[in-house]
């Protein structure tokens, strides 16, 4: 079995999703601040939401503000499409676990599973909340990029410490991903013989070992080469940044608290 099939291209698609997000394509546009809150108050009103309406609301406007900031489709699909696939397999229980009305029975030899209409349900309501909330946080992602996210997020005062970890962690991610694919290029190219799926997960185990050395060697050179580069100790940035506000930060934050106020009537 070739450990490239699956994982190796999985890893390569997702440092390529995250390298996308990185660049943004209207950096100029939105205001940091502003935006970074219209995506925390749409994010969290799409999780929290009941019914249908809402998150396919907040889902169409994902698409609009993809197409609008000519940001890449292809990559914003391919996000969206693995999450809602991750989420389908974990919630695939909740047809069979949750009691009510029985719409059907899966008989598997001596055990049969009853499918629920409330659990199936449940279970349309809880993708279609987390697709659109993964949706409308990377749309804005891929507008603007993770720096500007990280912009948006000082902005509404984060620790200037956390600003820098953030930044460090989006430079390196993707490097780490690469760097786990390569690794396990180099061990399928020592296995000469056809190997069992359990050995492809012992395999695949001694890799972890291997990351954590090289993600502590690459941490330690980092801190070598900005103390090498600094006559002062590090301290994190604590300049805020500018809050200058357009037409279509005003337009996008009334559009938020629109949405917000919808999302907290449907529970009232």
């Amino acid at each position: 079995m070739k450990l490239r099939n699956l994982t190796e291209r999985f890893l390569e698609n997702l440092a390529e999703a995250v390298d996308s997000l990185s660049v943004g394509s209207t950096p100029s546009s939105l205001n940091p601040t502003i935006a970074v809150l219209s995506a925390l108050v749409l994010t969290g009103t799409a999780a929290f939401s009941y019914g249908f309406a809402l998150p396919a609301l907040i889902l169409a406007i994902s698409v609009v503000l993809v197409l609008l900031a000519h940001s890449s489709v292809r990559q914003w699909t391919k996000i969206l499409l693995f999450v809602s696939v991750w989420v389908a397999l974990v919630s695939a229980p909740l047809p069979f676990i949750t009691p009510g009305k029985s719409i059907a029975v899966l008989s598997l030899g001596l055990i049969e599973l009853g499918v629920s209409f409330e659990g199936l349900n449940e279970m349309i309501a809880f993708i279609s909340r987390t697709t659109a909330a993964a949706a409308i946080f990377t749309s804005f992602a891929s507008a603007m990029g993770w720096r500007r996210i990280v912009n948006g997020l000082e902005g509404l005062r984060m620790p200037g410490q956390f600003g820098l970890f953030l930044n460090l962690s989006i430079i390196h991610i993707p490097l780490f991903l690469r760097e786990t694919a390569k690794m396990l290029s180099a061990r399928e190219s020592r296995i000469v013989r056809k190997i069992r799926i359990r050995e492809v997960w012992r395999v695949l185990s001694t890799v972890v070992g291997d990351l954590l050395l090289r993600g502590y060697e690459r941490s330690w050179r980092l801190e070598k080469a900005i103390n090498a580069r600094s006559f002062i100790p590090l301290e994190p940035s604590l300049k805020t940044p500018s809050t200058a506000m357009g037409i279509k930060d005003f337009l996008l934050l009334f559009i938020s608290l629109c949405i917000l106020t919808l999302g907290v009537l449907s529970v009232v």
